[in-house]
């Protein structure tokens, strides 16, 4: 075999892997929201997928260590979704209703993935490892939303990774509260929670 279709042939299986590793996810993802973390089965996350378990000891080493990878991919696209929350668009008053709002969107079409992340994180408080990596991730999610609500708070505000904690304690609850009553209004605790948080702290104009 020449250097062209070694090449070739290793692009091939590259490709392959990660299809099969997206499919994997995909497939995680779903089952995981359907039925939660701790009922979920590696078996049957590869099987809905179309492959053996063995190809996905493959390429997670094990059910931890596949959850994390999605949570981490999924709060990857967060700011994206944080787009639309731009100060030049929006006033002061605006940014608690808008976040609220959004919120209340993603609760309706995801419940199922927030619930899972939740028991998840208990899950992992109890295990310093896991712990320690899921820490990692949703301290990054935690900046990024800081980073947006910066330009609502001013220059005096804390450091946006601790904004942006603070901002999610707050968002975290809700969406327990949602999951336990249908009948919250989501957009509207968030949003007064967050306009509270922003502007009318002591000391704020």
């Amino acid at each position: 075999m020449n250097a062209r279709s070694r090449q070739a042939l290793e692009s091939s299986r590259e490709r392959r892997r990660r299809e099969t590793r997206a499919a994997l996810l995909q497939s995680a993802y779903e089952t995981f929201s359907d039925v939660g973390y701790a009922a979920a089965s590696l078996e049957a996350i590869a099987a809905d997928a179309g492959f053996t378990k063995g190809a996905l000891y493959g390429n997670f080493s094990s059910k931890e260590d596949l959850f994390l990878v999605l949570a981490e991919e999924r709060a990857e696209s967060l700011p994206d979704e944080w787009q639309h929350i731009e100060p030049e668009g929006l006033g002061r008053d605006k940014v608690g209703w808008a976040i609220g709002s959004w919120l209340a969107d993603v609760i309706r079409q995801r419940r199922g993935w927030f619930l899972a992340n939740a028991e998840f994180s208990l899950v992992a408080a109890r295990d310093p490892e896991l712990a320690a990596r899921r820490l990692a991730a949703l301290r990054r999610t935690h900046r990024e939303l800081g980073d947006v609500l910066l330009h609502f708070h001013g220059p005096a505000a804390a450091d946006p990774t601790a904004l942006g904690a603070l901002a999610m304690a707050l968002i975290d609850g809700v969406i327990i509260n949602a999951a336990l009553d249908p009948d919250l209004d989501v957009a509207s605790v968030v949003a007064t929670g967050l306009q509270r948080m922003l502007f009318d702290s002591p000391g704020k104009s």
